[in-house]
């Protein structure tokens, strides 16, 4: 059941309206409203208000919002205009299984609109299409961070999963946290231009699920990796290419100094060189700079690398365009102390800025 990994998710955004304008004198009708996302304790989310009809030989208007129990409140769609205007965009759908709204689709003419959130049981719903604008492409990053472990857990989830959502709203991100493996899907990645693999591990999609990503990556859209990411899913040959190099061992964590090799990318803008900081230095299965480019690499000489050595070519995190898409990898932010980090977050917030594309 999808909500279950989707209860913690974060409700950074608000429902979308209805459909955009048809051309012509034909207006598109608007779309219903959003039930409420946070009712008060004890009480089932209200149903969404019916939309406004439309004009002339328009479509009907939004139809009204679920109600009660954990249906998600439904935004209504546009009319379609049969006077030779373009159809609006329709309303994105409220999560009928209590998973939050997901994003509108891009409407002809006038634009799309952002999808509306759906609301849940005792719970804040989870996120819409992104901000819309004209054509309702996204206009700001709209992030699905996944957590999901089939190996070793890390305590720095929570801290992670809560400071993310924090820099979401500091730097007006939307964003979704999940460890529910089902939203790899056409419809489930849609709201979403960035995915962020945090702190995965092991072999955490099915094949299904892997089919949907890698269509999201074509598509265009990006992925961010944080540190164990290069732990997940060894036999994939698509996420093997996409994360481009895998983990095989560290030493203790301890204090060294990166070395910033291109401090111009969002990723690195304002990072001293070094960058001294404490963290699980990670060797790697290949160095991956003949088909990446390398943003950081680690100075060995300023730690104790044990049996786990690189030498003196030693990257840490590196980027590259990927199958259509736009991978990022750092294989920085093992300890809880990383995620309340300023400059260790803003290395994430410019990842995302980066993954997301012009």
């Amino acid at each position: 059941m999808r909500w279950l990994g989707l209860v913690a998710a974060s409700l950074l955004f608000g429902a979308g309206c209805g459909g955009g304008a048809g051309a012509s004198d034909a207006r598109a009708g608007s779309g219903g409203s959003a039930g409420t996302s946070m009712p008060v304790a004890g009480s089932a989310p209200t149903g969404g208000a019916a939309g406004t009809g439309g004009g002339e030989r328009a479509g009907a208007g939004g139809v009204p919002g679920g109600v009660g129990g954990t249906a998600g409140a439904l935004a209504g769609g546009g009319g379609s205009a049969t006077g030779g205007g373009a159809s609006g965009g329709d309303g994105g759908r409220g999560g009928s299984d209590a998973s939050g709204g997901l994003g509108g689709q891009s409407g002809a003419g006038a634009g799309g609109i952002a999808g509306g959130g759906g609301a849940m049981s005792g719970a804040t719903g989870g996120g819409g299409g992104g901000r819309a604008g004209a054509g309702g492409a996204p206009t700001v990053p709209s992030v699905l961070v996944f957590s999901r472990t089939a190996g070793f857990r890390h305590t720095s989830i929570g801290p992670a999963v809560t400071a993310l959502r924090a820099l979401a709203v500091q730097r007006g991100f939307d964003l979704v946290a999940t460890e529910d493996a089902s939203i790899f899907s056409s419809s489930g990645l849609q709201p979403f231009n960035v995915v962020m693999f945090l702190l995965t591990t092991g072999d955490v999609l099915n094949d299904t699920q892997q089919a949907a990503f890698e269509a999201f990556i074509r598509a265009g859209h990006g992925f961010v990796g944080v540190h164990t990411a290069t732990d997940t899913e060894f036999d994939w040959p698509f996420y093997g290419g996409l994360v481009g190099a895998y983990f095989v061992g560290h030493p203790d964590v301890q204090s060294a100094s990166i070395i910033v090799e291109n401090a111009t990318h969002p990723a690195t803008a304002g990072l001293s060189s070094p960058w001294v900081r404490t963290d699980e230095w990670y060797t790697f299965d290949m160095n991956p700079r003949s088909s990446v480019t390398v943003l950081l690499r680690l100075d060995e000489s300023s730690y104790n690398p044990g049996t786990w050595s690189m030498g003196a070519d030693h990257p840490i995190a590196w980027y590259h365009e990927y199958e259509g898409g736009r991978a990022f990898q750092t294989a920085l932010g093992h300890t809880d102390q990383s995620y309340s980090e300023p400059a260790f977050l803003n290395h994430l917030a410019g990842a995302i800025t980066w993954a997301k594309g012009p």
